[in-house]
């Protein structure tokens, strides 16, 4: 075979990666605890936060790590969110399911009436 049938295109190619570091890493937690829950025996289980009267810092229940309450404020205020935005996407489906009069059968494959018992 000859070369006289192929035709260059002019084309560049992108330069390797550089062996240098990434500008972002993702880091662990280096004691496993990430102070919202921990995964024992294959369940999940939930931390708990000791608050002490007079003191300005919080406990996590599974380490034992002192803890900043504002860190422990946020996470308890970011699980009530979701905790609302899922109660409010509840009460939408159980609005719309009861505004449905129809529904498909799973046996035949026809609409029928839904039974309101």
């Amino acid at each position: 075979m000859t070369d006289d049938n192929i035709t260059p295109l002019p084309v560049r190619f992108k330069q390797p990666p550089s062996d240098d570091e990434p500008m972002l890493k993702v880091l662990r937690w280096s004691d496993g605890c990430n102070h919202r829950y921990e995964v024992r025996d294959g369940r999940t289980v939930h931390a708990s936060y000791q608050i002490r009267e007079g003191e300005t810092e919080v406990e996590c229940s599974l380490c034992k790590t002192r803890l900043d309450p504002m860190f422990v404020l946020r996470t308890l205020a970011t699980e009530e969110t979701q905790w609302s935005r899922a109660r409010e996407r509840y009460i939408d489906d159980m609005r719309r399911l009861r505004e449905r009069s129809r529904t498909k059968c799973f046996h035949c494959g026809k609409m029928t009436e839904i039974s309101r018992r």
